[in-house]
């Protein structure tokens, strides 16, 4: 694996400290050190504490299928700044593009509302200075980093001047349903009680190996926040079980007696 680190920072518009670092945490720290499939790049979001804690940080991916969440939400700032709501047409094309990960879809919204240079205005407006949306149009090979992606999710769970509250809701319930062999990822570990709102990607490398990410929203059970894994090198199957056994961590680290 390559070599890691983690650091914590306090969340921007945030200002009560939190607990420290979910990564240095022994049970967190143990299992990515012995975890040796993938290359893993983490970061979570604490409402509850207002704290960020990152692995790796800096650690540019290619997002895959998780760039659908970002041409939505650019295409609904969009509509917001033209004061009209989605239309029925975008409306269809944005449920099957998170719901059921249509590609063709995507590729429809990303060319209506300007491609690359559309999202990447977005994107500046959010703050994901380390997201590049890809200049040949080609969504799933932008690069991004795990805390861009837990900026982007707290630009669609919390209060900011980027999108409105009913934005927020419509994207966030097209991501708590999705289809159902697309709920693997950072839903495992959450409480069956527990809201989860998520999108997932995979992508085969030229390299070799696998991209899997999984990004989400989760609350309940006393707890609330966001996350975003993102790994690579291994087989689809690795990565999977990689996010899956760090999400289940991170949810058990949030309990409130571990606090």
């Amino acid at each position: 694996m390559a070599s890691t680190g983690s650091t914590v920072i306090t969340a921007s518009k945030h200002l009560t400290p939190g607990a420290g670092d979910l990564f240095t945490e022994l049970s967190v720290a143990a299992y990515l050190a012995a975890d040796g499939a993938v290359d893993v790049t983490a970061a979570v979001y604490d409402d509850v504490t207002g704290r960020t804690s990152l692995y790796r940080p800096g650690t540019a991916e290619e997002t895959a299928s998780i760039m659908k969440v970002d041409i939505l939400a650019m295409l609904l700032a969009q509509d917001q700044a033209g004061g009209q709501p989605l239309t029925a047409t975008d409306q269809a094309l944005a449920q099957s593009m998170i719901q059921e990960s249509d590609n063709d879809d995507a590729q429809s919204l990303w060319d209506e509302e300007g491609g690359a240079p559309a999202v990447q205005r977005f994107d500046a407006a959010a703050d994901l200075t380390q997201t590049t949306p890809d200049a040949a149009g080609y969504w799933g090979l932008s690069t991004t980093t795990a805390a861009n992606q837990v900026q982007l999710l707290r630009t669609l769970a919390y209060p900011n001047d980027v999108l409105t509250s009913p934005s927020q809701r419509y994207e966030l319930e097209l991501m708590s349903h999705v289809d159902a062999d697309e709920t693997w990822g950072v839903s495992a570990g959450p409480g069956a009680d527990a809201t989860v709102a998520l999108k997932n990607g995979w992508l085969p490398l030229g390299s070799g190996g696998w991209q899997v990410n999984s990004i989400g929203y989760v609350n309940g059970d006393a707890r609330n926040y966001v996350i975003a894994v993102l790994t690579d090198g291994g087989t689809e199957a690795n990565g999977i079980a990689t996010i899956e056994e760090l999400s289940g961590f991170i949810w058990r680290e949030l309990a409130p007696s571990s606090s």
